[in-house]
């Protein structure tokens, strides 16, 4: 299956808010929910470019959409799904940060 692209700006948002829905609207919990969700049920891999967002996704953001599908689905499925595109500063600067976020989650789920 190809791996189909995913602009975050365009069919997500510019503004990413914050980790849970109650603490802000396009809230990471929101993206997990609503948008990864999606692409693992489906066994659908993905490239997500964030170039065009306004402001960064930030470390509680990336925490709940991306660790926690990780920790959900393990790591080597996660990898094998999600990919972020990498090619702009942006790009390669929320990827290190995604990953990360999710070797953090990968840990404190293990109990380490």
């Amino acid at each position: 299956m190809e791996r189909k692209k995913y602009n975050f700006a365009e069919e997500f948002t510019k503004n990413p808010g914050l980790r849970f829905r109650k603490l802000s609207e396009f809230s990471g919990e929101e993206f997990r929910e609503e948008v990864l969700e999606n692409f693992f049920k489906k066994d659908q891999k993905v490239i997500i470019n964030v170039d065009g967002i306004e402001s960064s996704l930030g470390s509680s953001f990336l925490s709940e959409a991306f660790g926690n599908i990780a920790v959900k689905y393990g790591k080597d499925k996660f990898m094998d799904i999600i990919q972020i595109d990498t090619s702009s500063d942006i790009g390669y600067v929320t990827n290190e940060e995604m990953l990360k976020r999710v070797d953090e989650a990968i840990r404190r789920a293990n109990g380490k």
